[in-house]
């Protein structure tokens, strides 16, 4: 369990199939849509390793549905594959926590965009639901790259997700203040950086280099190196 109280912890991990020109597009407009989905993928496949061990239960929540056996080939043992609702991030994020019925399981989501996230900070988000109802991991960028809230599905989360502003820089800010207008108890995690643009991706290029990933994670490393090398030929 991942905490001593004996409540459960479910993990989701939102990605989109790695589709040239339909991801990371961002990134993409520096060294080309191909190389973006590439980047992409590699995300997706370091984070599936990365959290191979946290929770009870662990899922990516993907779409389109029709790419689940590409999916299922990329994961490791251990992970299970479910589908994205239709609608905004909002729609889609709620769709998932709303299958949280029981009083003893608690929920996280994550992206895909913030590769080098551990197993540890997922570990504290579910320690912290264990006495607060909302955990957000702010992102630099004024999003949040983790939510969990503590089970069950309760209505009065629902205003952290209807009507957001999503992809502005006051996400994060303006779901706090949800949070704390709704009488949530809130807690957060350190700030991370999300991997949209050929900055952030050379800023992820650097860590890697002081954190030697060339060994610690060679495949995610080649693919890194390998994109910003293309930068300014897209």
């Amino acid at each position: 369990m991942h905490r001593s109280s004996g409540r459960k912890l479910i993990l989701g991990v939102m990605a989109k199939y790695w589709a040239s020109g339909q991801v990371k597009t961002r990134l993409g407009a520096a060294i080309g849509m191909r190389q973006a989905a590439d980047v992409h993928r590699a995300f997706c496949q370091h984070l599936a390793r990365q959290l191979a061990a946290v929770a009870e239960e662990r899922s990516f929540v993907i779409t389109p549905r029709e790419r689940q056996a590409d999916f299922a080939a990329l994961l490791p043992e251990g992970w299970g594959i479910a589908f994205q609702a239709e609608g905004d991030l909002g729609a889609r994020m709620k769709a998932w926590f709303m299958q949280a019925t029981e009083s003893d399981v608690d929920r996280v989501l994550v992206g895909a965009d913030c590769p080098l996230l551990e197993a540890a900070v997922v570990d504290r988000a579910g320690a912290l639901l264990g006495e607060h109802d909302v955990v957000l991991g702010p992102a630099i960028d004024g999003g949040y790259y983790l939510i969990g809230l503590k089970g069950p599905w309760r209505d009065v989360y629902q205003g952290l997700m209807d009507e957001m502003p999503w992809s502005s820089d006051s996400v994060f800010d303006l779901t706090c203040h949800r949070a704390e207008q709704a009488g949530l108890r809130l807690a957060t995690l350190p700030p991370m950086e999300d991997v949209d643009t050929i900055k952030e991706l050379q800023h992820l290029a650097n860590q890697l280099n002081e954190c030697a990933g060339e060994t610690r994670y060679p495949s995610l490393y080649r693919t890194v190196e390998q994109a910003v090398s293309q930068r300014g030929m897209a």
